[in-house]
């Protein structure tokens, strides 16, 4: 060996050595890199994440897998839509082609394999508990932006929107259950364990408290940034997905136990029908018997058992939406019993009854006119199941204006007598006798069904005695009756109160007083109407026409056109439905054009179908979107929203005094058409147009 050969080969030893270290150096600076920015995409994702915290979701970080030293789990989210196994990815480009998942052109399927293995195993933890794979969600979350897609069973989702996306899962889980399946969660995948390194241990300290003081305002931020987008992504979509909409602040009441029977109330907008839903399909899922879903409008149910069918299909499958009438009638079958509801020969009874002791009687001197006492049998007397002449004698007849002495009353009960002899030997029935009829049935046990728990909308619309019937069906146990409704709604005569019923709701009454619906220029011109006028509301007493209202959306529209003649009127309306749909952008599904009357609602169908403009009417209207105008009348609206509505043949004024109508009844029946006017001026969500006609001068 030459001189200095030692010296040489030590030299080229410690190079190849530093050369090694210099590589080390930069791998570990890569990796360094790699999971610093793991560490700030994922504390960013976990800021977004936190929110979800205040709608009930728990939110499980950096978990290990079973069995596993290195592996984990960025998130695992359990809540109200059931488990949502989440991994993030600092991805700048992302593409699906063909079920496949790339980062610009480099296939990453291998990541999607990885996190389906991970949900296997989440799903193996939790199948003790009775929870199924569809109630596990895998899904790759991508920092820093915005996505929606998903691959091979796997949501891709953007950071801007995973709060949101996470919140649409539907309801599967009571709050019991979420920290049920949370402890076992938490037992199989513990927190990720590392052992700090003594020179960082300081510093990491440091990092982990500089985080949490940190993400606290994030998180309060991102709880309303996370409501502003769910609310902003509803508005935008058709008026059938903004009507299952239910605000983050509603969602307590869906999973809320009562311990006997409950009540939602709340003014126009607020929500109420909505809350029902999500609560029968809510209990839905969760019951092995039936939920009951029973409105006035016979109509709606068929509109909101296809907007259950989008929300959540295996709960739709264990409601029963029907009006009450078909219920009486299917209950009274059940009971193997009949009943011969004849309209026709049930009006042709009570004519002849009124010819012969109620046209010369003294009730004419209150009101000349037979329609207010046909609704004195409709919903007064027979409308409370009254069979007695000393109950109707000491009545207070709640919700009618026109007061009655005794000779009045007797008067009265004569006319109801002789129009049930009338109707027995005719061999027919009205639509009282059938509620009636099927209430006797389900108090006695004739009548069978398989209804667990009760949800009633519109109840404001019922009488007596077919919230009696409800009451039968329900009882009186815990979560077997919710009541929803708005007195100030109520278009039709008469009243009652629960307590009339046997119903409770001490302690179990929720007043809704946040409405999400009506933009507030909207909703301002809609409440003049009625601002004056007082309400019964269910629960004895009466309420303020003008009530406090948080309003939480603003910037909607309002016209007022008043035209000369009616050709000029009908002419406006179609500008300003082309207007709105070119100009503003609604969608030709996202209006309505409502009236009083089923004539009135014939005619502007005429009148829109000769300008070209497709239409659907309300009777027909089953709550799919469709690219066709509702028309229909304001009761057939009731529970319905709308983008942008169109009132056409409207009258200023005080509404005329009908001859022989007193003024307690004229003042009755302009109090209910003001309740009905503001009904159908709340179904406006955005928009709303008045179209008046003027009346016609008055020649000298």
């Amino acid at each position: 060996m030459g001189a200095g050969a030692s010296a040489e080969y030590e030299a080229t030893r410690s190079l190849l050595e530093a050369g090694e270290y210099d590589r080390l150096r930069r791998d570990a600076l890569n990796r360094a890199q790699r999971y610093r920015l793991a560490s700030r995409t994922e504390a960013s994702v976990g800021g977004r994440l936190g929110a979800l915290e205040t709608l009930g979701w728990r939110v499980l970080a950096d978990r290990r897998w079973t069995g596993s030293r290195r592996a984990n789990a960025d998130f695992i989210l359990v809540g109200p839509g059931g488990v949502v196994v989440a991994d993030v990815k600092a991805w700048r480009d992302l593409q699906v082609r063909n079920d496949s998942v790339f980062c610009g052109d480099e296939c990453r399927d291998d990541e999607v394999t990885k996190l389906l293995s991970l949900t296997a195993r989440v799903e193996d933890c939790v199948r003790e508990l009775g929870l199924t794979r569809q109630a596990i969600r895998p899904m790759l979350v991508f920092a820093g932006r915005r996505a929606s897609a998903r691959a091979q069973q796997a949501d891709l989702v953007g950071e801007a929107n995973v709060a949101t996306h996470v919140t649409r899962l539907g309801h599967r889980l009571s709050q019991e259950q979420v920290d049920t399946v949370c402890a076992v969660l938490e037992r199989d995948f513990p927190p990720y364990d590392v052992t700090p390194v003594s020179q960082v241990r300081v510093s990491a300290s440091r990092m982990v408290v500089a985080r949490r003081r940190v993400a606290q305002p994030d998180a309060l931020f991102d709880v309303q940034e996370l409501t502003d987008s769910l609310l902003d992504t509803a508005l935008a979509g058709p008026i059938e997905s903004w009507m299952t909409f239910l605000h983050p602040d509603q969602l307590k009441l869906v999973s809320t136990s009562w311990n006997g029977p409950a009540r939602v109330r709340g003014p126009a907008g607020t929500g109420k029908t909505v809350v029902g839903l999500h609560r029968a399909a809510y209990l839905a899922e969760r019951s092995p018997r039936r939920v009951l879903f029973v409105t006035f409008v016979r109509t709606l149910p068929v509109v909101l058992g296809s907007l259950c069918e989008r929300m959540s299909p295996p709960a739709r499958a264990n409601i029963h939406f029907t009006g009450l009438h078909k219920l009486a009638l299917d209950l009274i079958e059940s009971a193997g019993s009949r009943i011969n509801l004849d309209g026709t020969r049930a009006d042709t009874a009570f004519f002849r009854a009124w010819a012969a002791v109620g046209r010369g009687s003294a009730l004419t001197r209150l009101d000349g006119r037979w329609a207010y006492w046909r609704e004195e049998i409709d919903y007064v007397i027979k409308g409370r199941g009254l069979t007695d002449f000393d109950e109707y004698a000491d009545l207070v007849r709640l919700g009618r204006r026109t007061p009655m002495r005794l000779e009045h009353r007797e008067a009265m009960w004569d006319l109801y007598t002789e129009y049930e002899r009338l109707l027995k030997h005719s061999g027919v029935h009205d639509f009282n006798d059938a509620i009636i009829r099927a209430r006797d049935f389900v108090r006695s046990g004739e009548a069978s069904h398989d209804f667990g728990s009760v949800v009633v909308d519109e109840v404001q619309d019922l009488n007596l005695v077919g919230v009696e019937l409800l009451h039968a069906i329900a009882g009186d146990g815990p979560d077997r009756f919710l009541i929803i409704g708005d007195g100030q709604q109520s278009v039709y005569p008469g009243g009652f109160t629960l307590a009339e019923a046997g119903i409770s709701v001490v302690g179990r009454a929720t007043v809704l007083r946040s409405n999400y619906r009506n933009a507030a220029e909207v909703l301002e011109l809609a409440s003049r109407v009625v601002a004056d006028d007082s309400f019964d509301d269910l629960e004895g007493g009466t309420s303020a026409g003008k009530r406090e209202l948080d309003v939480r959306r603003t910037g909607g529209t309002t016209v007022t056109v008043r035209a000369r003649t009616r050709r000029e009127l009908e002419a406006a309306l179609v500008t300003q439905i082309r207007e709105a749909r070119e100009v503003r952008g609604v969608d030709l599904g996202d209006m309505a054009v409502l009236g009083f009357k089923r004539s009135d609602s014939a005619h502007f169908r005429s009148v829109l179908a000769d300008a070209g403009l497709p239409t659907i009417d309300l009777l027909e209207y089953d709550g799919v979107g469709s690219d066709r105008i509702k028309v229909g009348t304001f009761k057939r609206a009731k529970g319905l929203e709308f983008k942008y509505v169109l009132l056409p043949g409207l009258s200023e004024g005080l509404l005329e005094q009908w001859n022989g109508e007193s003024e307690e009844s004229h003042r009755e029946r302009a109090e209910r058409m003001r309740r009905e006017l503001f009904v159908g001026m709340t179904r406006a969500r955005d928009g709303l147009w008045l179209g008046y006609l003027e009346p016609p001068p008055v020649r000298a």
